[in-house]
């Protein structure tokens, strides 16, 4: 509306005042509701709205919005300020909400494995996978968005203690509602009452990438697939006048602006909402548009959210003259200057008040279960917690791999706790949401080794905290190889694992004399049935102790000389083993910090001949670190196997080559500049291999690697060198590396592999 038409108002509005002086019952001021429009990042520039209307003393007594204005509004409706709205967004780290990711170190050895092998894991269940019913098929049973977003949930949740539970937005500091859409019926539903931080995040669940919201009988999602500009439900909150913002673009658009994902979701918002965004904007009576050019939906960086604040507070004040003229009625309405007030406590902020936790309870889990994870997440009744601490735990919990989805709600307690009497004390309530036990799972992979390879998984029970589970797994390839897993796992004890495995080798090697230059293609063929026990689920660390029976043969019929018969020999050998991992790299190829170590030792008994028995003591150490959190990572490494008695069997010898570890045999110790496994003879024998590599992100998802590694066996020394490049695209590595090494046979040459490593 027009200055012109604000001082009517005004005029009326004093008019009326006098007329009703005289009267005992005060008159009843006007009432100034704000509208907060969607526009994913770019309502950033709502703060800066709201800033201005602050300074200039208009107090908001209704808040309405969509999408990220439901964000903005809802926090500003519990009393957040501008300024700490200005800190919450601008520290809120979103790449990570929105894209619920947990931090390798706190997930455990399942899904690390899963993780760095399989390009594609669709969980399942087999429940209805077999019903008649077309809506329980296998594809029904995909996820309904890219991510499911607890993550999101949680953070609402810590910015909305004490305003958590279900209750009347009427009752918040500032009166609230928002907007979302149901997908059933494809109407608009005003939220006003419920779960605030439900309700915000239902309001923005943008259809396929979040999840949807369950609410009775109603799936939500994204409120600007019908009302972006809700400026009719303030007018149905009792609002008199009403300050819009909209952060939606006025510019003409051309085929340059649909491009990308968030550009074709936010035209379709546009058009779809249009005669409603025409209507709403006609009952405002100061309509603001924010300058939002440059930006898009997803420009979270701090540097965005500060120039977008400044751009809305800026905007906010090109109108100064028609806010003037709706603070002057509002003070003549109430006959006195009015200004911002809040009707209920501002709301509790986890991140940086801590609360007194009473006690801690999980719903869909057992009492054993419960305890085991209330101590794995270090959770203790009678201790303070921030958000980063609970939100640690639960990052724990879910990084189990049985768990789709894991909310938590802090509420006031009825009583105060024994150990405080002096301080409020609450409940935490950790909602759990079990994943779908089954998985499939496909892993891809070329290298110019071993040429094209395939990987095949299937898990039944894979993903079920306790229980029995099964695994098959299959690599389809020049060396194919077969993995049968049986499980049984039981919270705070242990896992009792059965497996056998089959791989079939092919490789080039040297025969196994020492100093010999000969090389000689051969195949090998092994089989191994293993029962073991490991740890349940721990971080970072894990053994395992067992015991194998191994039966290896080779296939000697590339070979002509009769005389490496006796080392070709079918074996079989009986092998208890010790197995110790720790592993608390960032991450599986292109680490930053963290510590490996694999310790492996084995005791081979030969039932046929107790002369061939035999003792091995392997180890891998990796130390990874940046410098000032820079671009360049050392990481200096230290390789090595002891092997106790002489023994004729090429299956058992020390040997080394490559770049993967225990490729063609577990003993297979990596080294940079040959592209062929090195054999050794004699024993007893302790090959060392020490290396260092100096990572470089040159930028972005590119990185430059120099490697040097030397060899010592006995009095002998061996060098080697490489230079590789790297991309880390998001199916695996991509990955060129030129290798040189004055080890017998050796000379330079190329390796090039794509995919993770299996």
């Amino acid at each position: 509306m027009k200055k012109t038409a604000l001082l009517l108002i005004i005029g009326l509005v004093l008019t009326s005042f006098m007329s009703l002086k005289a009267q005992t019952t005060p008159p009843s001021r006007l009432k100034v509701g704000v509208v907060l429009g969607g526009g994913g990042a770019k309502g950033a520039s709502h703060i800066g709205v709201l800033k201005y209307l602050e300074e200039m003393g208009i107090p908001v007594d209704y808040v309405a919005g969509t999408s990220m204005g439901s964000i903005i509004g809802g926090f500003y409706a519990m009393g957040y300020s501008p300024d700490e709205l200005t800190r919450l967004i601008s520290n809120i780290n979103w790449s990570q909400y929105i894209g619920n990711s947990i931090e390798r170190q706190l997930t455990s050895k399942e899904v690390r494995e899963r993780n760095s092998t399989l390009q594609l894991q669709v969980p399942f269940s087999a429940d209805n996978i077999f019903d008649s019913d077309p809506n329980s098929s296998f594809i029904s049973q995909l996820p309904s968005s890219y991510v499911n977003n607890s993550a999101l949930i949680n953070l609402f949740n810590d910015l909305c203690v004490g305003y958590q539970e279900e209750m009347d937005f009427n009752d918040l500091p500032i009166p609230f509602a928002c907007v979302a859409t149901d997908m059933i019926k494809g109407d608009e539903v005003v939220l006003r009452s419920g779960s605030v931080p439900t309700a915000m995040r239902a309001s923005m669940a943008i259809p396929g990438l979040f999840s949807p919201v369950v609410m009775g009988d109603k799936v939500l999602v994204d409120g600007g697939l019908v009302n972006n500009f809700p400026a009719d439900v303030l007018r149905e909150m009792g609002a008199d006048i009403i300050i819009g913002v909209e952060v939606t673009s006025t510019k003409d658009v051309s085929i340059q602006d649909i491009k990308s994902l968030p550009q074709v979701f936010a035209r379709l918002l546009i058009n779809t909402t249009s005669a409603k965004r025409v209507e709403n904007r006609a009952i405002c009576d100061v309509h603001i548009i924010p300058d939002i050019s440059g930006f898009g939906m997803l420009s979270f960086t701090p540097d965005a959210i500060d120039t977008l604040v400044s751009r809305g507070y800026k905007q906010a004040s090109e109108f100064h003259d028609q806010l003037l003229a709706i603070k002057e009625a509002v003070d003549a309405s109430a006959g006195q200057p009015v200004t911002k007030t809040l009707h209920a406590p501002h709301a509790k902020n986890l991140s940086v008040d801590p609360v007194l936790i009473n006690s801690i309870t999980f719903n869909e889990v057992s009492e054993k279960e419960n305890r085991w994870l209330v101590r794995k997440g270090n959770l203790h009744e009678g201790n303070r917690y921030l958000e980063k601490d609970i939100n640690k735990a639960v990052k724990i919990f879910r990084g189990t791999g049985c768990f789709d989805e894991i909310t938590y709600l802090v509420k006031e307690s009825d009583s105060l706790h024994r150990n405080d009497q002096l301080s409020n004390a609450y409940n935490l309530e950790v909602n759990v949401k079990h994943a779908k036990p089954h998985l499939i799972g496909l892993g891809v992979r070329y290298d110019t080794e071993e040429g094209a390879a395939l990987l095949l998984k299937l898990g039944l029970n894979e993903k079920k905290f306790n229980g029995s589970k099964l695994s098959l797994s299959a690599k389809l390839s020049y060396n194919p190889k077969l993995n049968l897993t049986y499980s049984y796992s039981r919270a705070g004890l242990a896992n009792f694992n059965l497996a056998y495995d089959f791989r079939n080798e092919h490789f080039t090697t040297t025969t196994p004399f020492i100093m010999e230059t000969e090389l000689a293609n051969l195949k090998c063929r092994e089989q191994k049935l293993t029962a073991s026990i490991s740890q349940f689920h721990l971080l970072n660390m894990s053994t395992t102790l067992g015991v194998s029976l191994i039966s290896t043969h080779f296939d000697k019929s590339s070979m002509d000389e009769t005389v490496f018969d006796i080392w070709f020999t079918p074996n079989r050998f009986v092998a208890p083993f010790f197995n110790f991992k720790y592993d608390n790299l960032d991450d599986p190829y292109f680490a930053r910090h963290g510590l490996y170590a694999n310790l492996n030792t084995h005791y081979y008994w030969d039932p046929n001949d107790g002369s061939n028995n035999n003792f091995d003591f392997s180890f891998a150490l990796q130390y990874h670190f940046t410098p000032m959190n820079g671009r360049l990572t050392i990481i200096p490494q230290a390789y090595g196997r002891y092997f106790l008695n002489e023994t004729f069997f090429y299956n058992l010898r020390n040997r080394c080559g490559g770049e993967i570890e225990g490729r063609h045999f577990e003993n297979q110790l990596p080294f940079i500049g040959i592209s062929y496994m090195e054999t050794f003879g004699e024993a007893p024998t302790f090959l060392k291999i020490a290396r260092c590599d100096l990572q470089y992100n040159v930028f972005g998802k590119h990185y430059i690697t120099a490697i040097y590694n030397a060899l010592n066996l006995h009095n002998y020394y061996f060098h080697g060198a490489g230079l590789k490049y790297s991309y880390n695209s998001p199916i695996g590595p991509v990955s060129l590396l030129a290798q040189w090494s004055n080890l017998y046979n050796s000379k330079f040459s190329l390796y090039f592999s794509f995919g993770y490593t299996f």
